[in-house]
């Protein structure tokens, strides 16, 4: 899945060109500018690659997440695999791709760490042994740990994630969808899913509609890398 990712305008031009043009766009539609730089997280405006009225690849400010009928929680990710089928998805799927660019995207692996509740060595007295073994011989509790991971694919300095937008009642900006796959093998025991990344030859293919949606997901990256970072403490 994806539900962080993110945008190092510091060492990408090409990243902070695009941010900027649709931080121009939100201004004049809504009078603010708060496409997001650094980590991204839901809801949040994000800078959006899409074809214009004119036909023209350019950059909008986008709300990231479909907003529910129900109102409960946003729709973060669609999977690529029934998006074109689903009732849900498939005009945005047709008629409305798009691109979110960014620098890496992160995932958490979660690791399940089996520790016991007793401390066992030779230096334990015979009578605390006992009393171990009387008690619980066997007893053990899961700490599951969550590690961070930074990924992206190889060699490429912005990676392209392709993703599917709407416009919504009452909200001044459409609302974007990343759409995920299969992870790749080298990743999958860090999640069973991924992102859609695209090259960026590929990644213009991915905007134009006279192109079969499905048959460009399969142009997708899968040689990636990742490398655990650490999260920053807030106390």
């Amino acid at each position: 899945m994806c539900s962080r990712f993110y945008l190092d305008v510091e060492s990408s031009e090409k990243l902070k060109s695009i941010l900027e043009e649709a931080g121009r766009r939100q201004l004049a539609l809504t009078g603010e500018n708060t496409v997001v730089r650094g980590e991204a997280f839901p809801s949040q405006v994000v800078a959006a690659l899409a074809l214009s009225k004119s036909g023209q690849t350019a950059a909008f400010p986008m709300e990231w997440g479909f907003h529910r009928k129900d109102g409960k929680g946003l729709i973060i990710n669609t999977r690529s695999e029934t998006a074109a089928s689903s009732p849900l998805f498939r005009d945005s799927m047709q008629e409305r791709r798009c691109l979110i660019p960014a620098s890496w995207y992160y995932e958490w692996e979660s690791r399940d760490l089996q520790q016991s509740l007793f401390e066992t060595s030779e230096e334990l007295s015979p009578s605390v042994q006992i009393e171990e073994e009387r008690l619980s011989p066997t007893r053990r509790f899961r700490h599951i740990k969550k590690i961070k991971h930074a990924i992206r694919p190889r060699g490429q300095e912005v990676i392209f994630l392709a993703a599917i937008y709407r416009y919504e009642p009452d909200r001044r900006l459409p609302v974007c969808s990343i759409l995920t796959r299969d992870a790749a093998p080298d990743i999958a025991f860090i999640h069973p899913r991924m992102p859609v990344i695209f090259s960026e030859d590929n990644a213009m293919k991915w905007l134009d509609r006279k192109l079969d949606p499905t048959e460009q997901l399969a142009q997708c990256r899968m040689d990636m890398i990742y490398q655990a970072v650490k999260e920053q403490s807030h106390d």
